[in-house]
């Protein structure tokens, strides 16, 4: 059986359970994965994309969330300074220039707005109108929503993590408040299943994966988590790669007709061919690790994360041309 021949594939229900179900062999699952990267590539045109994010701060978070880094009772993180609003706009800019798509300022719960607004103006200005500025901060009301559409974001990464209120200090509520409110302000949402991990089952994944779709996401994807020592999850480990791939198939299945930016983080080829366009390169403060970083997340550069698109075979971002 091939991707051609799998059109009698219910692209959710009972598909979605046979991938997540780990008694079924990878080959059996193999014209899933192959349909759920089919409708991807015909969804996007063929398009890649890439997702750069700029930690703007590491201040201990009161949330307490058991595989955040940043959360305070854990320590485990050595905290740096915040980057001041030059040196963000200037990486912004080369991220921009370099052939992003996206562009995140990313910053922990309570972070001034006011700031916030600033640098959202300031980055906007930077990068021009046909970049995506992102915002990924805490929780938000209908008068936040506005002033930082009003400052330049476009889009909002805001998401129920997997175990919500069970494994962090928020919500499902508050979290689902926080989107429909941010929707409903004119924002796009991006909405991946995570942070995933080894404990989560079947029915978790799935309820994630359609709640992308029932919102209306402009994209979504998968988030492994990562295993940080100090933090309460990390004992539990990492997904296999294997179930990664099954997972990012499960997200373009559940949502075929939508959500055109399909996300795996952290980057993970074999994924590409399995539902997912769209890779993230990350720097300075970041949740996933317990410094922040001078130059990308564990070398993952904007060079090396076009390349990667492309040998996968998308199109991505022209690089703006030196003057």
């Amino acid at each position: 059986m091939n991707a051609s021949t799998n059109s009698t594939v219910n692209p959710s229900g009972d598909a979605s359970e046979l991938l997540l179900d780990t008694r079924v062999s990878d080959k059996r699952i193999q014209p899933l994965l192959e349909r759920a990267d089919a409708l991807t590539r015909e969804l996007s045109g063929g398009r890649g994309y890439i997702w750069t994010a700029i930690g703007i701060d590491s201040t201990p978070c009161e949330m307490g969330c058991s595989f955040c880094s940043h959360a305070a009772k854990w320590d485990a993180y050595r905290n740096a300074p915040p980057l001041d609003a030059a040196a963000i706009v200037a990486k912004a800019g080369e991220l921009a220039d370099g052939g992003s798509d996206f562009v995140v300022l990313r910053t922990t719960q309570c972070y001034d707005l006011n700031r916030l607004l600033m640098l959202g103006k300031r980055v906007r200005d930077r990068i021009g109108e046909d970049i995506h500025l992102v915002v990924n901060t805490g929780e938000m009301d209908a008068d936040t929503v506005k002033a930082l559409k009003d400052a330049g974001f476009s889009m909002v990464y805001h998401v129920v993590r997997l175990r919500e209120g069970v494994d962090t200090g928020h919500t499902v509520a508050m979290r689902v408040r926080t989107i429909e409110t941010a929707l409903a302000g004119g924002l796009e949402v991006q909405y991946l299943i995570e942070p995933l991990g080894p404990e989560h089952s079947p029915a978790e994944i799935l309820t994630e994966a359609r709640r992308a779709r029932s919102l209306g996401a402009s994209g979504t994807g998968v988030m492994a988590r990562v295993s940080v020592m100090g933090t309460p999850l990390a004992h539990l480990g990492q997904v296999s790669e294997a179930y990664l791939r099954r997972v990012a198939a499960v997200a373009r299945l559940e949502y075929p007709d939508g959500g055109e930016h399909l996300c795996v983080h952290p980057p993970t080829p074999s994924v590409l061919h399995c539902g997912c366009n769209t890779i993230i390169v990350e720097q300075a403060a970041n949740p996933r690790d317990t410094a922040s970083s001078t130059g990308p997340w564990r070398g993952f550069d904007l060079p090396a994360a076009r390349a990667t698109l492309q040998v996968a075979g998308f199109t991505v971002r022209p690089a703006k041309e030196a003057p």
